[in-house]
């Protein structure tokens, strides 16, 4: 192994003074290439040269300016284009952020939108809540028409079956049975008089039992609206609970989609975040090596310029250079927002019993026929 300071020692000895013209030529011209080497970042090329200057005794104003024009080189152009390339990969890794930040923001108006959704579920609930009970009222109005019909049949019973015995003529009797004291006129005006009775009372009875038919008949109509008003307000009520169902249907195939474009936007992201990190990884140490590069060709150079090869070879082997401001801020990628999804499946007895649970016992919703609903019953 060769140890870093005998060669060191070696470098700066005497045996490397140049003297001749010819050989200073020859440094000359090797010193005009530095700008070659250093595109090439060549260290070890121009190590060589800025030795061979910094052995050279004399002095060169050629060489001088050839050093000058190269240390100008690195100052206001290398080393600006390096912090220019860094600020370019350190804006390239940031924009990430932005990258992920619209995945964010569009699962946020997918949630926002969400919200409208289930708020419009809440106003359709409460609409057909009102509705089955008003489902009840019309449940109630049947029963109590029922009970009058009932009662109005009785009635009509009754009294046309006492029209119908009032109807039946008595037999005559063979021997007319005068009261006492009572002649015959008295007793024909009498018979004539009780006839005349009985067959008002028949025509009362009669139209009693007509008047009880009517009623009857109106009654029956009325119960006959009640029942097509019950039929009507149950398939109302359904339609209004269909339109709950089909709007938590709708709910749920917008969060799956929502759901899945978020996932496709984050794992976009994700993979080119991934990649920009290698390849910017690799600028980044790239950038650093080459700041630390430079910084040893100037310190190399001023060596040459001072004739000290002993400063030269030490500053190619000097590494406590600054690297700081090209170290990278990674920016770190942004939690995952959980998908949103429905607790209950639409159409299972925990989604029939969480959402129509609060029903009127005696108007209970029916039985879901969204097209989800029927989706989870082929399941």
């Amino acid at each position: 192994m060769i140890f870093p300071l005998l060669w060191l020692a070696a470098a700066a000895s005497p045996t490397a003074s140049i003297q001749s013209p010819e050989e200073m030529a020859g440094v000359l011209q090797d010193v005009q290439q530095l700008g070659l080497s250093l595109a090439n970042r060549n260290l070890s090329a121009i190590q060589k040269v800025l030795m061979a200057v910094a052995a050279s005794n004399g002095t060169n104003s050629t060489a001088d300016e050839v050093l000058h024009g190269v240390d100008e080189i690195v100052n206001e152009t290398l080393e600006p284009a390096v912090e220019r390339d860094f600020s370019v990969a350190q804006d390239e890794i940031s924009g990430f952020h932005e990258l992920f930040l619209k995945c964010e923001e569009d699962q946020l108006s997918a949630f926002n939108n969400s919200v409208l959704d289930q708020k419009k579920v809440v106003h359709f609930a409460e609409e057909h809540l009102i509705c089955r009970k008003h489902q009840v009222l019309l449940l109630d109005a049947n029963v109590s028409c029922t009970t009058l019909l009932q009662a109005a049949r009785t009635v009509e019973d009754a009294k046309c079956a006492l029209y119908e015995r009032s109807r039946t003529v008595p037999e005559a009797s063979v021997v007319c049975q005068a009261q006492q004291h009572e002649d015959v006129e008295a007793y024909h005006q009498r018979k004539i008089k009780e006839l005349e009775d009985s067959l008002a009372q028949l025509l009362t009875r009669k139209k009693d039992c007509e008047e009880a038919k009517v009623q009857a008949q109106l009654q029956s109509e009325r119960c006959e609206k009640a029942r097509q008003d019950l039929a009507n307000g149950q398939k109302a009520c359904d339609a209004k609970q269909l339109m709950v169902d089909s709007t938590v249907c709708a709910l749920q195939t917008r969060m799956g989609v929502d759901c899945s474009a978020y996932d496709s936007c984050r794992k976009q992201a994700m993979a080119s975040f991934m990649q920009a990190n290698e390849s910017v990884k690799m600028t980044e140490a790239e950038l650093q090596a080459t700041w630390m590069m430079l910084k040893q060709v100037r310190c190399m150079i001023n060596g040459a310029k001072e004739r000290s090869p002993l400063k030269v070879a030490l500053c190619s082997q000097e590494r406590n250079f600054s690297v700081a401001h090209l170290i990278i801020n990674y920016s770190s990628v942004p939690p995952f927002a959980p998908c949103q999804s429905l607790a209950e499946p639409p159409g299972s007895p925990q989604y029939m019993t969480a959402l129509y649970g609060h029903m009127p016992p005696r108007a209970p919703a029916s039985p879901c026929e969204a097209s989800c609903c029927n989706l989870q019953v082929i399941r």
